[in-house]
């Protein structure tokens, strides 16, 4: 129960939007639980590189198409730290910062010029978070509960921007050697049409090798881990970035948040170097579900953006290595 508790600090706190079949929202989290075999996923650092080929895309407004380009030269890099503050029994109290880096450039196929949106187009656009996160764990009619709050700030840049809070409570309905269940609610700030959300988290052993691993409605992988440190998956999940810009657009705020959902089609290959170090690499195929500039105060990032992005799916390879300090 303590493994699955670590997982829940780490749920994102920015949840991103997309356009389902019905016009809900996703929730990208990272609700884990602690495999066989030393693949924990709750790691304390993380570095990854990912790299994109180069696609066309559209904006709109009002659902009148203001500019079609093309974005080139796709590179991000995400580093993210989570270490423990307090351990009790009962209680833990977890920091955690994030800084990610995008690197890109756009132009405006009707001029060639960079795009309207994306003037600054020699710099690089970060985003910077910081949280802390505390859980409590307990038991309601013999079922061990979960809950967790978090408050983070976030930034870039040009200055500190935005507070944010969560809250969610899991409940661990079955736990053994083979299989685990769990279900909860979790509670965003800024978001005004759907601000709580169901998550559901299953694991399943079929072989000791074989699993399959789900969590709704963010992602799901089949995986197979060899008799040896690798570990291989196929699957898909839901994933969000978001950082500050300035426009260059006379009728949008001075600063926006440009937010985008997407989801990825991949195959996961693991390999522990030895007790600590992890190599992953990702590679498949990265779709747009919901892209676009918000407000920065995020209220209403489930509704309609000011400029709305898309494009079509591309494929993408991303690299990343962590190291696991207490372990």
């Amino acid at each position: 129960m303590k493994k699955l508790a670590i997982y829940v600090i780490l749920l994102t706190s920015l949840a991103a939007t997309a356009q389902a079949q019905n016009n809900t929202d996703t929730l990208t989290t990272q609700l884990r639980r602690y495999f066989a075999r030393n693949f924990s996923e709750a790691r304390t650092f993380n570095l990854y590189w990912e790299r994109s080929p180069t696609y066309d895309y559209t904006l709109k407004q009002n659902g009148n198409t203001l500019e079609k380009g093309e974005m080139r030269n796709i590179n991000t890099v995400k580093f993210a730290a989570t270490v423990p503050v307090l351990q009790l029994r009962d209680f833990s109290l977890y920091a955690n910062g994030q800084a990610n880096f995008y690197m890109f450039e756009t132009y405006d196929k009707a001029n060639g010029l960079a795009s309207s949106i994306f003037p600054d187009n020699e710099e690089n656009y970060d985003y910077y978070k910081g949280t802390i996160s505390g859980t409590y764990r307990t038991k309601i009619v013999g079922k061990p509960l979960i809950l967790n709050a978090s408050i983070s700030g976030d930034g870039w840049n040009k200055g500190f921007e935005e507070v944010q809070g969560t809250f969610s409570a899991v409940m661990v309905f079955k736990q053994s050697a083979t299989t685990n269940f769990s279900a909860g609610l979790y509670g965003m700030t800024h978001f005004i049409k759907i601000p709580v959300l169901p998550v559901i988290t299953y694991w399943h052993q079929f072989t000791p090798h074989l699993s399959i691993d789900v969590t709704l409605p963010s992602r799901a992988y089949l995986r197979y881990q060899f008799l040896n440190n690798h570990r291989l998956s196929m699957g898909t999940s839901m994933e969000s970035e978001q950082f500050y810009l300035k426009p260059g657009m006379d009728n949008l705020p001075e600063v926006c948040l440009y937010n985008r959902a997407t989801i990825k089609s991949e195959i996961v290959y693991e390999y522990i170097i030895n007790k600590r170090f992890y190599l992953i690499v990702r590679g498949g195929g990265i779709g747009t579900l919901k892209s676009g500039l918000y407000k920065t105060n995020r209220k209403g990032i489930d509704g309609d953006p000011y400029l709305e992005m898309s494009h079509p799916m591309t494929p993408f390879f991303n690299l990343g290595f962590s190291f696991n300090l207490f372990k």
